[in-house]
């Protein structure tokens, strides 16, 4: 099975006064079924080095929830672990998919602007370009255009954009969530194939 490092949400356990990572199970379900082992990665720095230095992973995902520190997120060390893995797949050309926030996260590190928007919360909507399709949405931010370096694949109907992919690495992102439709969509699981079985950067 090919070895896929997943970043992990962080929650606040106020009850128990933890602060925990998290990773929504039907993960692993739907990478399994692709024939993937998901490993997640902790929010902890200096252990993301210590891995990324002794375990070569065949792909990175890059999952949702927490808002990037530039849109008034409280997760510092989630931006961090997500810089270090997408400067991990650029530095090694590792195939890389982001989901949603992880999608906000490739495009700030590309030197891409977010900006609070409306009406992508909790819905379903179409999406249009290079995909075309209708997907879910749960997102409070959002970009309107992407850096030269990335190539946008599909937009929703006010302009948002809601996919990209790194021109030159095996680099996309999506702003939907695969992993919360039931059964998982056929489409989803070819754009995830796309990007860890074959490199595509779609």
């Amino acid at each position: 099975m090919k070895l896929i490092f997943v970043s992990q949400r962080i929650d606040e356990a106020a009850a128990y006064a933890e602060r925990r990572d998290a990773l929504d199970q039907r993960w692993a379900v739907l990478l399994e079924k692709l024939g993937c082992a998901a490993l997640p990665v902790p929010n902890h720095p200096k252990t993301v080095t210590a891995l990324l230095e002794r375990v070569r992973p065949d792909g990175i995902l890059l999952t949702g929830g927490n808002d990037p520190v530039f849109c008034g997120g409280n997760a510092p060390e989630r931006d961090e672990t997500d810089a270090q893995l997408i400067q991990y797949s650029l530095d090694r050309n590792i195939p890389l998919l982001g989901v949603c926030r992880g999608m906000q996260s490739i495009l700030l590190h590309f030197g891409g602007a977010l900006e609070r928007i409306s009406g992508h919360v909790a819905v379903s909507h179409d999406v249009t370009g290079t995909i075309n399709r209708t997907v879910n949405s749960y997102h409070n931010w959002g970009a309107r255009q992407a850096p030269s370096e990335l190539k946008i694949l599909a937009r929703a109907a006010d302009g948002v954009v809601e996919a990209v992919c790194v021109r030159t690495r095996p680099i996309a992102g999506v702003m939907w969530h695969p992993e919360r439709v039931s059964p998982f969509e056929q489409d989803d699981i070819q754009l995830i194939k796309a990007v860890f079985e074959q490199g595509d950067s779609l």
